[in-house]
């Protein structure tokens, strides 16, 4: 018996393995509509936008219905948390 089942599991681990698709979180298509003012889409769908803060430096990140996410040093932290707002906001929109 103990000879089946080293057999076995040596059978198990010699199986082919899985490929499970790679799935990405949206990244959004960014553009520069005017100066300083960037809008996200992703796949059709608004993601939100970044203004450049005037005259200090820095950005502040808005959500699809203009709501106020937060303010960043980095232009690529603001388009960040405006994907990640999206995505939990609207997760079976994005991942079509």
């Amino acid at each position: 018996m103990p000879g089946r089942d080293r057999k076995a599991s040596r059978a198990s681990l010699a199986s082919p393995r899985r490929r499970f698709p790679l799935v990405r979180p949206p990244r959004g298509l960014w553009v520069e509509v005017e100066r300083g003012f960037h809008v996200g889409n992703e796949r059709g769908l608004f993601l939100g936008s970044v203004k450049a803060a005037d005259p200090e430096p820095g950005y502040h990140a808005f959500g699809p219905t203009s709501e106020h996410i937060g303010w960043f040093d980095e232009l690529e932290a603001a388009k960040v948390a405006v994907v990640a707002a999206s995505a939990v906001s609207a997760p079976g929109e994005l991942t079509h």
